[in-house]
């Protein structure tokens, strides 16, 4: 007996692709919102810094702006590549790798504006 995704002309594997790709999105989000709330606690909580810890907080909020945008350009190739059975761009490693990058010089940075 088939699953009822296949009797309609579905494919279960595409939609489990789908899936994926959607988790891994929300994963990139939920991390770069954490970031900017980091950002906001910072400029909000530690008041005696001045502008070095507004500068520290606005360090962050543009990483977590930039990661929803990365987020949102990479989920959005794979799921086209995953419409046109294509390899994934998805499995490329250097976007993720220079995201990682990005989010510890700018978490040192806001470190260097706090401690300084």
């Amino acid at each position: 007996m088939q699953e009822p995704a296949a009797q309609d002309g579905g494919d279960p594997d595409l939609a489990r692709d789908h899936l994926a790709n959607e988790r891994t999105f929300l994963a990139w989000m939920r991390t770069a919102a954490g970031v900017m709330v980091l950002g906001l606690a910072v400029a909000k909580i530690i008041e005696d810094g001045g502008a070095r810890t507004v500068a520290a907080g606005i360090v962050l909020i543009a990483t977590g702006v930039a990661g929803m945008g990365y987020a949102a350009v990479r989920y959005r190739a794979a799921a086209a590549a995953i419409d046109g059975r294509r390899p994934s761009p998805a499995a490329r490693t250097e976007g993720p790798l220079a995201a990682g990058g990005v989010l510890i010089v700018a978490i040192a940075a806001a470190l260097v504006l706090l401690l300084w």
